[in-house]
């Protein structure tokens, strides 16, 4: 991330040259157990434009959310990709999860969702595996996640990306020794991403979503902006009970029974 100050403008903007993910660690409790949420965030320079094929979230500074849920022994057991508007949010699970854990009539193999055909499970994941996670072009939207081992053969093209933890998207050096958050800290845009307005979604869904700003990209899971809901479901009577910033209630929302 970038953020550039100019007179009384300022900007934030996405340095593909020095690719970055954000991450963090967010604990919480259900009525069968303990676990862990560990967070990724990674953001993109923009959606473009397009008629055909017509990108309905055109707009700036879009991310994906990764979140890899453990167990009390520090099992993967879940991973949940989201867009960080909060759209397209799923949760696929590991072997480590009993199926007894999953959503009534959970699909055995893979599972359709908003055009994707992502996998149902996923096989345990050793000490040396990885979780993978690929992208379509253009939209960023999730297209598979699978589990690679150390055997897997990784693409020579692939860069390397620097992590960073998720609070320092608070603090970007804006020059000169200042510094600014990627997110609006005052009303009404609060804990949205600067610059990420989503012209055609605003024009199309702000209305049956009852939300101006629909679309927007959005902290996630931070006290400060907590007033903010990274809710998942379009309809507005589950604003709180889709909300990823609860974890548990969204789990609950979409049937898992951790």
């Amino acid at each position: 991330m970038e953020a550039k100050k100019d007179k009384s403008r300022e900007h934030v903007s996405i340095n593909t040259e020095l690719p970055a993910i954000y991450a963090g660690v967010r604990p919480f409790i259900t009525d069968k157990g303990t676990y862990t949420n560990l967070v990724y965030r990674i953001h993109f320079p923009k959606v473009p434009f397009s008629l055909v094929p017509f990108y309905l979230g055109a707009g700036d500074n879009v991310g994906v959310l990764v979140i890899l849920t453990l167990d009390a022994w520090n099992r993967p057991i879940l991973v949940t990709t989201a867009n960080t508007c909060g759209c397209y949010a799923i949760s696929i699970p590991t072997e480590f999860l009993p199926p007894s854990s999953y959503p009534d009539e959970w699909p055995a193999e893979r599972v359709s969702f908003f055009g994707e055909h992502l996998p149902s499970r996923l096989p345990s994941v050793g000490r040396d595996d990885n979780i993978q996670v690929a992208l379509r072009a253009d939209v960023h939207r999730v297209m598979d996640v699978r589990v690679a081992t150390k055997h897997t053969r990784i693409l020579e093209a692939a860069q390397k990306a620097e992590l960073l933890e998720l609070d320092s998207l608070k603090t970007l050096p804006s020059g000169e020794g200042t510094f600014t958050s990627f997110y609006y800290e005052h009303w009404p845009l609060t804990g949205y991403v600067k610059g990420a307005m989503k012209p055609w979604e605003t024009l199309f869904l702000s209305l049956p979503s009852m939300d101006l700003f629909i679309g927007m990209d959005k902290a996630y899971d931070d006290a400060q902006f907590r007033c903010n809901k990274f809710y998942t479901s379009l309809k507005p009577w589950n604003r709180n009970s889709s909300d990823l910033n609860d974890f548990p209630a969204y789990l609950h929302f979409n049937g898992w029974k951790l």
